[in-house]
């Protein structure tokens, strides 16, 4: 559990430090971007919602809110996002750079393309179909799946599980981290569905449920035994 404290510390350092830094700062409103416009400048914002609109082109602003949710809808460009509590939701054919939230899930639409973490502490992460994550992907308390999607970086996950299904890939590895003695619970169901390719070294450092399809390829595995399946679903 200490490298997961650390993980939500450094988060939570990472907002404070937004807010701080913040040119455009603003409480109990929302920050919008309109559709098809250009936005220059970061903003903040302390119990409101942040909407950057369809085909909106703010790829050099980052967006911060403390108690509020991110929304960058579809064809939209922008640069770092994040929440302390909400959700993040990255629409389809999107450009982005680092996506964070401490409590809230956050997904990432078709053919979307971020560059940088997506990183989060209690919240599950979903990545559709033609997406790509170019660093790590990372939850502590929450599932991981992924949908013909491609991560170039790493899976960290400590509760939750992993669904890395239909051809996705990891150039990466899959890592779940240890928790404290007598706070296991049901061992994380991690499944590696038809197609997938885990290009990296997979650790494991609590009990999983590992399942990896016949037609499934991955690299070197410590820690867990790999149960074989066939068909759509394990067994």
């Amino acid at each position: 559990m200490q490298s997961s404290r650390r993980r939500l510390a450094t988060i939570l350092m990472c907002a404070c430090a937004g807010l701080l830094a913040a040119c455009n700062y603003s409480t109990n409103e929302d920050v919008t971007v309109r559709e098809g416009t250009s936005h220059r400048g970061d903003a903040v914002t302390i119990n409101g919602n942040v909407r950057v609109e369809k085909d909106a082109d703010a790829r050099d602003s980052s967006f911060r809110t403390i108690n509020g949710n991110v929304v960058v809808e579809e064809g939209a460009k922008v640069s770092d996002c994040e929440t302390v509590n909400g959700s993040v939701r990255i629409g389809d054919g999107t450009e982005a750079g680092d996506l964070r939230t401490v409590n809230g899930d956050l997904s990432v639409g078709r053919d979307a393309h971020i560059d940088g973490q997506v990183q989060l502490v209690n919240g599950s992460v979903r990545l559709a179909s033609g997406s790509r994550v170019q660093g790590d992907v990372g939850t502590v308390n929450g599932l991981i799946e992924m949908r013909s999607a491609t991560v170039n970086g790493d899976l960290t996950n400590t509760n939750g599980g992993m669904l890395i299904t239909d051809g996705s890939e990891v150039l990466g590895g899959i890592r779940v981290e240890a928790v404290d003695e007598g706070s296991e619970g049901e061992p994380p169901r991690i499944i590696v569905g038809p197609g997938v390719r885990i290009r990296g070294e997979s650790v494991f450092e609590r009990p999983v449920e590992l399942y990896v399809h016949d037609s499934a390829e991955m690299g070197p595995v410590s820690g867990a035994q790999v149960i074989r399946y066939s068909g759509s679903e394990p067994g």
